[in-house]
């Protein structure tokens, strides 16, 4: 049964409804006929027939109105919205540019369910932990709200509290995207080739991650003990004691927020130390510890006294394993160079495979990019244009892209756009090329070759002990007429419905086929109960194959397949 999750579970079908109705508000209604909700038993009790009319488009353009459906959706849309504006591999840039605008327009909610919140996860109220709590939030957002705070011990904290009851509503909207996802991936040919339920599985790890506090509270860990020796750069402390997985407890950072220090008189040199500092931070963790904020927007970074740049806000982070980070490195150094022959190397590396067909075409495009930047200055390079252009062209030619490399693209293009705000002459490349260079180097030191030699050697005779004995298996199996090889069949679940679908039809035509026949034979044996002179069997068969003739057509007309 279509939908059985969602059948079974009032609150499900409420949101179900609540989804269709903004939908249709925005302008949206042909994606309902497109999914062809209305074939589905949640569809028909809920969809109206006035509702599928209203086809009308607005005057805003279609990015404009999908913002507005995910902010007006709440929580969990909002957060979906984010994660697709850095993925211009599944939607156009122009969507990506305007869900990059989503912002968590939700008011706080009351400072009752804030000590219910804490009394759930430490059985002891605000009053009683904290030497002093502020009832006012400091700010809120989708998942919860922050309130300044002091510890006993003296500590000024902020307390972020997890709103009430967002894990059973991100639930219930995960299991409806599901849904609209296996319609997608059935009904909508252009969204399959994206694999809409593998987004979906995606996004779902994400966000149930993020709603753990505890999990924001381990990546601020780990973020701190990569800055543990830095001068310029500072990570607020978490306090375990004071955190559970809806309340999460760190160190108040004292400094000014960088959206509001851009719009301040500071003097240029300082500026460019700021500039300077934010722009090393971002670079160590990429390419140094390949653990990175993924979201370092204006809102979540401060300056401190001293110039030293502090984080906040962790939920989001990206990782980049050795292997990918030497990759890049590659990637950057053969781009550099114009080395075509190196970036379809370094792009293989990264799980990005073009085709003998294309690779042509991709070369091309790949060199007029290269060509269109080769005379600038590298202080006049914009790296937030340069990356999407270069993205776009390997979205165009269908490379596969690793989700990770999108964050990470959309991080450095935020970081450079910053800069240059603080520094009109930042130059991204003169800060990454030390970096670089030590990745370089470590990656060729002596010791480095070594122990990647002894690890490989091992790992070669373990195989060699293995072939062998697999070999002689093998052998032995073929003589014995044993060997057996196996194959599984990808979508074949979706050509079996439609068989089965069909199937079912020309077994009802067959019974609509026999009560005709059989009536005619009826009424000309002349047999039986009369009524006007005709045997009421026959009638009463030509009635019933009449009505399952006409479900069958209206069924067929529904469908869209004569």
């Amino acid at each position: 049964m279509q939908f059985g999750k969602i059948g079974q579970k009032i609150r499900d079908i409420r949101r179900f409804n609540q989804i269709i109705r903004i939908l249709t508000k925005h302008g949206f209604g042909f994606a309902i006929q497109q999914l062809r909700l209305n074939d589905h038993i949640i569809g028909r009790g809920i969809i109206k027939t006035g509702v599928l009319r209203r086809f009308t488009e607005p005057q805003e353009s279609r990015a404009v109105r999908l913002r507005k459906v995910l902010e007006e959706l709440g929580p969990t849309f909002i957060k979906f919205g984010q994660i697709l504006s850095v993925r211009p591999d599944l939607i156009p840039q122009d969507f990506c540019t305007e869900l990059s605008k989503l912002q968590d327009r939700i008011p706080p909610f009351s400072y009752g369910e804030v000590r219910k919140q804490i009394w759930e996860s430490f059985r002891s109220y605000p009053e009683e932990l904290f030497s002093s709590f502020d009832s006012i939030p400091l700010a809120a957002a989708s998942l919860g709200q922050a309130h300044r705070a002091q510890l006993k011990t003296g500590e000024n904290v902020v307390v972020k509290v997890q709103r009430p009851d967002i894990r059973k509503m991100i639930e219930t909207d995960i299991d409806i995207l599901y849904n609209l996802a296996q319609l997608a991936d059935r009904y909508m040919q252009d969204i399959r080739f994206f694999d809409p339920v593998s987004i979906v599985d995606e996004f779902s790890r994400i966000i149930m991650k993020e709603i753990d506090f505890r999990y924001e509270a381990h990546n601020i860990d780990r973020f701190c003990k990569n800055f543990k020796d830095s001068t310029t750069t500072y990570i607020p402390k978490v306090f375990w004691d004071y955190t559970k997985s809806k309340v999460l407890t760190t160190e108040e950072i004292k400094g000014v927020k960088l959206n509001h220090y851009l719009c301040g008189h500071r003097p240029c040199e300082e500026k460019k130390i700021v500039a300077a500092n934010g722009a090393n931070a971002v670079l160590q963790q990429v390419f140094i510890d390949g653990f990175f904020h993924a979201d370092p927007h204006p809102g979540n970074i401060f300056i401190l006294p001293n110039n030293a740049i502090a984080f906040v806000d962790f939920g989001i982070v990206g990782r980049l394993d050795e292997e990918t980070r030497y990759a890049i490195v590659n990637l950057l150094i053969a781009i550099s160079m114009k080395n075509i022959q190196g970036i379809l190397k370094a792009l293989e590396m990264l799980g990005s495979f073009v085709d003998e067909e294309s690779a042509r075409d991709f070369k091309h495009d790949i060199n007029d990019l290269i060509e269109w930047y080769y005379d600038i200055p590298l202080k006049q390079i914009e790296i937030s244009m340069v990356l999407p252009q270069a993205i776009d062209v390997m979205t165009r030619h269908k490379l596969k892209i690793p989700p990770q490399m999108h964050i990470l693209v959309k991080t450095i293009a935020t970081m450079d756009g910053i800069a240059r705000q603080l520094d009109p002459e930042f130059n991204i490349i003169a800060y990454t090329r030390p970096f670089v260079e030590r990745l370089v180097h470590e990656r060729h030191d002596p010791k480095r070759i070594f122990k990647d030699a002894v690890f490989y050697s091992s790992e070669l005779l373990d195989i060699l002990k293995v072939i062998p004995k697999d070999t002689y298996e093998i052998v032995k199996k073929i003589k014995k007429g044993t060997l057996k090889i196996e194959f599984e069949h990808q979508g074949l679940s979706k050509f079996i419905f439609e068989m089965d679908k069909s199937s079912n039809r020309v077994s009802f035509s067959m019974v609509v086929s026999a009560l005709i026949i059989g009536s005619s034979l009826i009424i000309m044996s002349n047999r039986g109960p009369l009524m006007y002179g005709l045997p009421v069997l026959g009638i009463l068969g030509f009635v019933f194959a009449g009505i399952l003739g006409l479900a069958l057509a209206v069924g067929i007309f529904r469908s869209g397949r004569l």
